[in-house]
Order: structure tokens, then sequence, then C-alpha cells
């Protein structure tokens, strides 16, 4: 479908019919059949038959052992009735080979649904559901057409990282009924101090969920055919164990949080305590994700220099006993990978931080070292080899295939959020994309979608990403490029109106950098491990007028741009709202993050005027732009709470926060809003003391 056709389709009358059933023009049957997400395999429009209306459907005849899938959106209201014309037929039949495949027919006189498996059948029935609502918002007919659809891949997994908050459980359980709604079947959830262990109270964070709640939680992703997996850190990212008093003997290092000692006895058992609690909490999960990521410092501990053992000997015989544990407690143990390379010097490498000419010559130089430990890597593991940039680049495929050259079972993961604040950038749909084009030429088990908690967006933001993980993980087979990608997100996510709109993302984003850096001298938002936390706020102006501002110069341009690229995105989301009919709240969501990041440009230019003029007017003006602040953070934090719970607890304990974490600097929300909180009481101060004088 063009483009154009559709502008100009939605241009004039959404739609002209005669009569509500009567057959579709071909524009509609185009953008129904296109619309899709994710895309199936084969699809064969009939568009020279009557489809059928939604609201001519009277029900499902179930055919043998068939059941109606629990949790249907659409289609709620239809019981089971008999076969007559306008039902659903739905049919179990070892015809279809797939277990998670379909095949359905729509005509004139009803649908027929036939699947191997009760999960092939709620498979089919996301896809009928959402032909079904856009028919419904176009006053159209669902077209007549046959599909025959499977996934290629059996794992298709979301990252839910509760480090820093934890989401309301209203909202938690929309995540699962939106995961499935786009065939997403599997999420590993890293729990840290989420769960109210039985085992070590102590650890569990005050908000944490019972691990009865956990287990209503996965009962009910279990029903929409989502198997929930634990991940809980230990030897490396272990602060919400080790920042209390009683469990600091098992540190690594005695004045740092972050890692346990791999040759204590006594932290294996509050490990496994750990575990057994959250095994208990995913009654349904395949798998126990050990963590293991990002060590850093392992062999520096009175026992780990008695073993003498080097770093990498001492993760690999952590790494056997905790995966010993998964598997007796009947859970397949998985790994992130990044150490094991990292101690043999091919970290660069696999990650593709080198360019590729020298990929091979590094490889072959750190290859001996790596495969001498070869023995020591468990069969029963995992290993999940992340690569949240290209991951069809030479170095991540080089690792893929070692693995499999060597008979070790393997994982990709991409990623829809790294370390960004307010939301994603740059969409990541090119890279989620290149992990199942990676995987064709290598084979891999499946692939994880990472979102990472470091500055903890809303997770409304992350969904362009996990629905794109969702389109490739199923469907690598069709070439769907990033503009199309994004059209049917739109028309999947806010409605058929939204679809021919402008992407309001990519100039949203644009304002990031002034938003960054922009009030300060040194420091940047999102990164603060690179400073260690520190940041320093931009200097005020001076007694000469128009000094402060020459000496900001190029800032204030680009300030100067961003408020008008604020309102231009307020114009867009004003215009999503005016088309839109569902996921209002995501638009909210934007909208507060476009105020927020024009707030940087709007104060800048206001402190600049008044640099230049230093009268009653400027002056005023810009004790408006201070005061509009508490405004927009007021509605900020009211539709975030909607959602999220944004203060941590009273007695809360702050880890040390070894990688300086934006979203663990404070225990309330502040530390959304550091670095304005910081500058505007500089310069309120500043601008009293200028008054006083």
């Amino acid at each position: 479908m063009k483009n154009k056709k559709i502008k100009s389709f939605f241009g004039g009358i959404l739609l002209a019919v005669a009569s509500v059933y009567a057959q579709n023009p071909p524009e509609i049957t185009s953008l129904i059949m296109e619309g899709l997400l994710p895309e199936p395999q084969t699809l064969v429009s009939f568009p020279k038959q009557m489809g059928i209306h939604p609201n001519e459907i009277n029900g499902f005849y179930l055919k043998g052992k068939a059941e109606i899938p629990f949790g249907l959106s659409y289609f709620t209201d239809k019981s089971q009735v008999k076969e007559s014309k306008g039902s659903i037929l739905l049919e179990l039949t070892r015809k279809v080979t797939n277990v998670e495949g379909y095949e359905l027919n729509v005509t004139k006189d009803g649908v027929k649904l036939k699947a191997r498996t009760q999960k092939g059948l709620f498979y089919g029935m996301m896809t009928l559901e959402q032909m079904a609502k856009y028919a419904d918002e176009l006053n159209a007919e669902i077209p007549a057409c046959q599909i025959k659809d499977a996934p290629n891949s059996t794992y298709r997994a979301l990252h839910i990282d509760l480090k820093h908050h934890i989401d309301k459980k209203e909202y938690m359980y929309q995540i699962l009924d939106k995961m499935a709604s786009y065939k997403l079947n599997a999420a590993i959830v890293e729990f840290e101090d989420k769960i109210k262990y039985d085992s070590y109270p102590q650890i569990g964070a005050p908000q944490a969920w019972s691990i009865d709640e956990w287990k209503d939680w996965c009962e009910y992703a279990y029903k929409l055919h989502i198997e929930i997996s634990p991940l809980i850190q230990g030897i490396g990212h272990a602060d919400f164990i080790l920042k209390h008093e009683e469990m600091k003997t098992l540190r690594e290092n005695p004045k740092s949080d972050w890692v346990c000692c791999p040759s204590n006895e006594d932290y294996y058992r509050v490990q496994f305590g750990l575990y057994e609690d959250a095994i208990r909490a995913t009654p349904h999960g395949k798998y126990l994700h050990v963590g293991g990521d990002e060590v850093g410092t392992l062999g520096i501990c009175p026992l780990c220099k008695k073993r003498g053992l080097n770093a990498l000997e001492l993760q690999m015989d952590w790494l056997k006993r905790v995966s010993d544990y998964a598997v007796k407690h009947g859970r397949t143990p998985v790994f992130w990978d990044d150490m094991v390379f990292k101690q043999v010097g091919l970290y660069a490498a696999i990650l593709d931080q080198i360019s590729p000419e020298q990929v091979d010559s590094v490889w072959n130089v750190h290859l001996p070292e790596l495969n001498k430990h070869i023995r020591s890597f468990p069969k029963e593991v995992v290993y999940m080899r992340w690569q949240y940039g290209n991951a069809n680049q030479p170095g991540n495929k080089k690792a893929l295939k070692w693995y499999y050259d060597n008979g070790l079972r393997v994982m990709g993961a991409t990623a829809a959020q790294t370390t960004y604040a307010m939301m994603p950038l740059g969409g990541f749909v090119e890279n989620i994309r290149s992990f199942q084009i990676a995987r064709k030429e290598v084979p891999v088990e499946g692939v994880l979608c990472t979102a990472w908690d470091d500055a903890s967006p809303l997770f409304d933001t992350f969904w362009p990403g996990f629905i794109a993980h969702a389109q490739y993980s199923w469907n690598n087979q069709k070439e769907m490029n990033k503009k199309e990608f994004n059209r049917r997100y739109r028309m999947a996510e806010f409605g058929c109106g939204a679809a021919s709109l402008d992407d309001f993302r990519p100039l949203l984003e644009s304002t990031f950098s002034l938003w960054e850096t922009g009030l300060l001298d040194e420091g940047v938002r999102r990164s603060l491990y690179r400073t260690g936390g520190k940041f320093k706020v931009m200097s005020l102006p001076g007694e000469e007028k128009g000094e402060w501002t020459h000496k900001y110069q190029q800032r204030i341009n680009e300030a100067r741009k961003g408020v008008l690229k604020t309102l231009r995105v307020n114009e867009m989301l004003t215009n999503y709202r005016r088309k839109a009919i569902r996921n209002t709240y995501s638009l909210q969501v934007f909208e507060c993050i476009n105020e927020l990041t024009g707030y940087t440009a709007e104060l800048l230019v206001a402190l600049s005027d008044y640099d230049c003029k230093r009268d009653f007017v400027s002056r005023n003006n810009l004790l408006a732009c201070i005061r509009k602040f508490d405004v927009i953070r007021e509605n900020m934090e009211h539709v975030y709470s909607q959602t999220r719970v944004l203060d941590q607890p009273a007695g809360y304990k702050l880890p040390m926060n070894h990688h300086a974490h934006l979203a663990i600097q404070t225990a309330n929300s502040d530390w959304m809003f550091l670095y304005e909180i910081k500058f505007l009481q500089e310069l309120t101060t500043y601008l009293k003391c200028l008054n006083n004088e």
C-alpha cells in the first residue's frame, strides 16, 4: 500500500459506503490487511468476495476439544453457539504442523480457525481481533482472506527490569495483556528486591509483592501463553543484597556492595534461598537467569586469593555451582556471557567495538586462551550473547558460532532501552531486527529483548521496541523496513486514523541533546557512570549585560530552535489525540516528556533575554518561567503515578550505586529532575541576591 494513497484517502471522508454491510472499498481492505502486527507469514486477500462485518459475528462454534481462548479483548461477549452463519469455528487438528501455528479463513458466512494446539488458536484469535478492531473503527467488514501463519522463533521474550522501581499492579497485568496481543510468549523478570523473600525478608523492599502475588501474576501470564522466568543477580549487580548490614560479610570487596565473594559458603546459602523463593514465585517458569554480567572485581578477597584461581576460573566455578542448583530444581540456567569474553581479552571484539578488519586478528590472538577454559563451561547453561547494537556484525556472529561449534546452548539479547533517560532514543528497530537476521546464519534458541532500568523510563516508552521485537521474532522472512513498521505501529497502538500521521518521535528525540546537557558545564544526564555521578550546573550571568549570552551563544541558538521544536511536537501530539481511539495514556506520557525536555530550551531563552535586557519585563518573564517548572513536574508526576509507584517507601535503604544509575540518585522522584532542581535553586538564589542589592 502506498502512503500517498492512504494520506489522500484519510484527507477526505474516512469511509463512504451505502450500507454497513457493503463490500469494502479497496483502500479499506488494504489498510486492514496491511496493518497487522506481527505480519502473518502468508496472507491471501480475496477482494472480489464479501467479508463479514464484526457485528455479524454471533459466537464460537467449538469442534473437538477446542476451547474459547482466555484473554480475548474484542470478542469477549461471544459465547458458544451452534454452527451457523456468522460463527467462529475453532478446531484443533494435527493437519496444522506448527504447535503455535494456525490457519484462518474469513468469508461472508463466518470465520474458520484451525490450529494444532490451544496456543495456536489463541494466536489466530489475536490476528482476528486485530482485524476486527480495525474493521470496527472503519465501520467496515473484516475482509475475505486466508492466513497461514506460524512464528519463526519459538522464544519471543521481553525483559522486565524492576531494579529501581515497581509499577502498579493493574499496570503489570496490562503489560501481559499487550504482550499477548502481539504474540510475545515469554518474559524474564529481573526482580532484585521486588519480591518479599521468605528466606531473607530484609532483602525484599517494603513495597515488594509477596510470593503469592507474583504467583497470581504468573498464573495470569500462563493463561495468556506467556512463560515467566526470574532473573536473580548474585555474583555481580548484588547491591540489593550487599547493601544490608547483615550481608556485608558476603562482599568480595568490603568497601563495595556490588560483588559477592564466590568463595564464601555463606553467600551460597543466601543466593540459593533467593533462588528458591523466586522459583516459587514463577511456578511455570522454564529458566532461572542467574545474571553474571559486569562483575568487575573477583579474586581480591582473602578467601579467593587462597584458592589461587584467576577471575575467569572463579566465575566459571560460581557458574557451575548456581547452574547445578537450577538444574536440580527443574530450571534451565541462563547466564550473561560478557565476562567470559572480557576476561580473555575479547570483549571489544564480540561487541564489535573495533573495526570489522580488526575482529579476525584480535579473535585469533585471544581464542586459544578462551579455548583453554572450554571444559569449565557447564553444558546445561544457556549462554546469553547480548549485543544491543547491530547484532549482524562479525564479532557477535563469531561469538555465536563459537558456542555452536563447541556444542553449547546460546540465546541472543537485543534491547529496546539501554541507559536513556525519559525514553529510548533511536527506536532500536534496526538493531532489534538485526539479531533475527544474524540467527539465520547461526542458530540460537531465541532472543530476549531487554529494557534496562538504569534511568528508569516509563514502561510505555518501550513499546515501539518491544513491538518491533514481536514483529521480527515472529516473522523474519518478510522485509518490513523501519518506515513500514512505524506506520503499522501507529495504527495498532493509536488507531487507523494515526496510520498516515507523521512520526512525532524523531522530532521529540532531537530535543534531548540540549536537555541532556543544556543546564550543565560538566556531566551528562543519563550516563552518570562516566563521571561517577558528579555534575556541575552552568554558570550564571555576571554584571555585564549580554556577556553570559555571548559565552553560551551556541547553546542559546540551539535553545531557540528547541522552543520551536517543542511547539511543533505539541501540535503533532494534539493531532494524534484527535485521531487516537486507544492508548491515549501513552500520548499523555509523551506530552509530559515533551514539556520537560522543552523546558530546558525555554528556560535558557528566558535567561538569555534577561541577561541582555536586565529590565522589569524580562525579569518577570524569567520568574514566570522558573515557576512553570513546578507545574511541569506536578503534571508529569500525576501522569506517571497512574501506572508507577514513584517514590521509594520510608526506610528504604539506597545502595552505594556502583554504576551511578540515574534512577537511584534519590529515594524520592527528584532524580527525574536532578539538573533542573539544582540549576533553579542557584538561579532563584541569584535573582534574590540581585533584588536585595
